[in-house]
Order: C-alpha cells, then structure tokens, then sequence
C-alpha cells in the first residue's frame, strides 16, 4: 500500500448510475469512508465498448455524465478515477495500489457481457477478500422467485424516502496520487465521429428536462405522444438520463407524483370551468406518464429473470420463423429507403437524434418483422445502437414482443400508409426527414408510388429514382405472416410454452387479487390471453394494422 494512505479508501464502481442524488453506494462508501476517502471508479472496458449494441453516441453521451459528475463528487470529498482495462484486472491493479477493502456498486440488469462481467468481480471479489456489496437502484428485484407481488415490492421501491444529500467536505490529499486516465470520448476511444443532434448529458440537463417537463411540456403527454411531431416536446424526454443513470427511477417518480397531486389540489381549488379542466389534463397526463415508469421496470425484470431472451425467443416454438434475411431488406430499411414515407423519416430521424417515440419504434420493428420478415435478434442490434436511450431489459423484451415471439402477446402489424395518415397528417415529419418527398402534393404524399408519372416529374419525385418503390408490398407481406403465426399458436407445443412465459413474465396486475392467490388460476388466464381455444377463431391481431 503507498505510504500515502494512513487507512486504504473505501470504493465505488460506477456503471450506469453517474450521479450523487439517490446513489446508495456512495452514500454508504461516505460513511465506511470516515477519514480514509472514497475513490469512484468508473472502467472503459474494451469487451463493453465492442459490443454490437454500443455506438459513440453513447460513449459522448457518457462523457458529458461524467464531466458533469465529477466536480460534484470533488466537492463531496470523492474523487473521481477512469481505467481502461477489464474490470477484474483494472480493479485488481487499483486494489494493489491503494488497498482498498471494501467496494460498493448498484446491480446492472444488462447485456449478456456485463452479466459476465459481474459474476467475474464477484468471484474476484470473494477470491481476495473484498467485502463487494451491491444495491438495487430501480424496481428490478434480483433473485425474485415469482412475479407474485412484483407490483407491491416495486411501488415500496419508489414510495421509500430518499437518502440524505452527501456531506460537503475535502477531498483527501491522499486519494490525488491515484493515476487516472481522465473522461474519454469517442475520439480518445477510436471511435467515430458522435451524432450532433442528439440530447445532451449529465445530471444537470436530466434535472431541466425533468422540470421542464413536470411544469410545461407535460401537460401534453397524454394526447401527444404517439405523432412523431408532437412527441418531440410532449414526451419526457429523460429515457436516456435513465439509461445512464444520470437520474434515479426514484427521483422521476417521487417529483412525478408531487407534481401530480398539486394537480389535484389545483382541481379541486379550481374556480373556473378552465381551471379545473387544465388541472385534469395534467391529472391524466401523469397518471399515464407514472404508469409508463411502472412498466419501464416490468420489461427489465424479464431479462433479469431471464438473460437469454437477449439471444433466443421466449417461446422457443417462434425459433426459427424467420431464417433467411434478406440483406438487400435489412440495408434498405436501415437506411430509411424503404418506400415507405413514414418508416424512412423513422429511421431517418432516428439515425441524426437517437430517439423515437415509442409508438414509432413499434412501426419500424413492426414493418422490419412483418412486412420485410426479418429477425429480430439483427434489427435488434442496428436500433440498439441507435437508440441513445438503449436500455437492455426493455429492448429485448419489446423487439420480442413486438415481433411476435413472447407467444402471450397480441400480434401488432401497424399498417405505414395508415399510421402516416394518423400520426402525420400534414407530413410535416415526412418531409423534414425524407426531403426527397418535399414537392410531392400531400394527396400523394403518404402513398407517393400511386402518383401519375407526370405528376412524379413536375413535382421533382420521380418514383424508383428520386425516391425508391417500396421494397414490399406490405398487404401481402402480412397476410403471409399472419397466416405462420396464425399456425404457430395453434401448435400443441407453443400454447404449453405460451402458459410457461405467461407464468415467468406476465403481469399480475389483477385489482381483486385473484392472480395473485392461485398460481394455477392465474397461469390458466394468462394462456388464454396468449392462445386461440378455438383453431378456427381468428388470431388478435390490432385493428389499427389491418392493410
């Protein structure tokens, strides 16, 4: 140990968690501390920056956290030291270099490498004699038995007073000798050039995203999240402050719920018919917004009940639907030049700012696996990386629900022409993202291949060279697809693997109480929602997506 540590600092592994407000290990690293100082660690580890899943969007995402972390910490006392390394060895060496005893870390729910990852440093971690102690810091419970309660445990969770703010105090002289190579972005990674109009990070813009949310944009989620133009502004926005930590789930909710209950007593102290209306409005908008932070959690517990559905289908009858890929397909629909306005200004858009409203993202999965049939498992990894908001138990479990392969969930086909025409009446989104289309008249604009040709060269769009034909043609493409699912769920094999999803994964959000009682009654009704008791019946498809 260097001559310089009177008593070896305690330790705190950073992950997705970079803030102080609401951070458990650091809280409790503060108090083990007393005197010897608190070092937090945060690891650029190679086999997480090479993961398929991981873009340099993320990685200035992360730096901006850090940049905006690390002064907060300094005026805790803590300092804040990177290593590039992987975790067992660059832990390992920091341990020689200070002797450190303790390390204090919150629980990830990630991808199967960081599943790894963490099993490495804990058996490390037993190896040498270091106390490892790891708190939960959303409403994922680790080892849950059963879904029985979930619902109870997570709203505990969210309901529990927030730890003390961390105590202003000096940083040790002792812990300025530890070597730190700095917050590193994509060009210090040898990583691409970032994205420019995506959000930026760190705890401070989470905290004015929140607020602006709460106080102003809010008042429109309800009825405004679906549209791609109204959702830019209507949606909360703090999708990837979460990812990465730089809020707490906690935080949102509590500062969600106080705000939704001064719309209450504003209701209720409402003179006028417009006071009380408004207060309404904001009544329902965060009621609906809170309920979405109830299943933010819910998707995430299904990986970690279950860590290969990040790899394989939960219903393992779904295995191999979808074979071949068409390369061609997946290249067009990557690349926004489907044919299809609304799928492309998606895809578009979403490559220059890393967020799509969740409406939009259940479109361009739903076009990718129906109309193109395309796995899920590629798609899956092209918007992990593009989604600034990546979040590994939530996208596994929505590109598997959404594509048809959980087997207890409703089959949801969106028709493009039709949601163009809903969600983007006027075009607006189609013709900022797929400026191709900018002279096209808005008859024509959500169905530009049914213009007459002389209206293709008077208006500078002439289809299959300007603008490309669609790559399918989407009413044929679903009945196929209809008809293989149609067939899947009637097979004996899959309505028994149905029943044993819905018993792992399902929702026990019964108000009587009756699913939470009797597992078998519960698995029962569970099965009937995922299975057809008739052959002939029809499948549940959405109307929404009928051609």
């Amino acid at each position: 140990m260097p001559s310089a540590f009177h008593a070896p600092p305690v330790c705190v592994w950073l992950k997705r968690d970079l803030r102080i407000a609401d951070h458990e290990p650091l809280g409790e690293a503060v108090l083990k501390a007393r005197g010897a100082g608190v070092l937090a660690v945060f690891l650029y580890e190679p086999e997480l920056l090479d993961q398929p899943e991981w873009s340099s969007a993320h990685t200035a995402f992360q730096a901006e956290c850090l940049r905006t972390l690390e002064p907060q910490l300094a005026r805790c006392g803590v300092r804040l030291v990177t290593r590039r390394g992987e975790a067992v060895a660059a832990l390992e060496q920091l341990r020689q270099e200070t002797g450190f005893q303790q390390l204090f870390a919150h629980e990830e729910t990630g991808t199967a490498v960081t599943y790894q990852r963490d099993r490495r440093v804990r058996a490390w971690a037993r190896a040498c004699g270091v106390v490892f102690r790891e708190r939960s810091q959303t409403g994922v419970v680790r080892r849950l038995r059963e879904r029985n309660g979930w619902n109870r445990r997570w709203e505990e969770r969210m309901e529990a007073a927030m730890p003390s703010p961390l105590p202003t105090r000096p940083q040790p002289p002792s812990l300025a000798v530890v070597p730190s190579c700095g917050v590193l972005g994509p060009a210090d990674l040898g990583q691409p050039p970032d994205r420019t109009a995506r959000q930026p990070g760190g705890s401070t813009a989470a905290m004015e995203t929140l607020d602006s949310f709460l106080t102003q944009r809010g008042r429109a989620y309800s009825g405004g999240i679906s549209s791609p133009v109204s959702a830019v502004t209507a949606c909360s926005r703090l999708s990837p402050h979460l990812a990465f930590g730089s809020l707490s789930l906690r935080q949102v909710w509590q500062a969600a719920e106080g705000r939704r209950l001064e719309a209450v007593a504003a209701g209720r102290a409402g003179t006028t018919p417009r006071e009380r209306a408004a207060a309404r409005g904001w009544q329902r908008s965060l009621r609906g917004f809170q309920s979405r932070l109830h299943w933010h959690c819910h998707f995430m517990q299904k990986l970690e009940d279950e860590p290969a559905i990040e790899f394989d289908c939960m219903q393992r009858a779904a295995e191999g639907l979808r074979e071949t890929i068409s390369h061609e397909h997946l290249s067009a629909w990557q690349q926004g030049q489907t044919g299809y306005p609304l799928v492309d200004a998606c895809m578009r858009s979403l490559a220059e700012t890393g967020w799509l409203t969740f409406r939009m993202r259940a479109l361009v999965v739903s076009f990718a696996s129906y109309s193109l049939w395309l796995p899920w498992r590629p798609t899956g990894l092209h918007l992990a990386r593009q989604f600034l908001d990546f979040e590994p138990g939530i996208h596994w479990s929505q590109m598997q629900m959404q594509s048809g392969t959980t087997g207890i969930n409703t089959l949801r086909i969106y028709n493009p022409t039709k949601q163009a025409m809903e969600q983007d009446p006027h075009g607006v989104f189609i013709r900022r993202w797929v400026p191709e289309l900018e002279g096209v008249p808005l008859a024509y604009l959500h169905q530009p291949w049914t213009m007459p040709h002389d209206l293709q060269i008077r208006s500078g769009c002439e289809m299959g060279r300007s603008y490309p034909l669609p790559v399918v043609d989407h009413a044929v493409a679903v009945r196929a697809a209809k008809a293989t699912f149609a067939k899947l769920r009637r097979d004996p094999v899959a309505v028994a693997e149905a029943r044993d999803v819905a018993w792992r994964h399902g929702s026990r959000r019964d108000r009587r109480g009756a699913m939470q009682q009797d597992p078998v009654r519960r698995a029962g009704l569970r099965a009937k929602k995922a299975t057809p008791p008739d052959p002939q019946q029809r499948l549940p498809f959405a109307d929404m997506d009928e051609p």
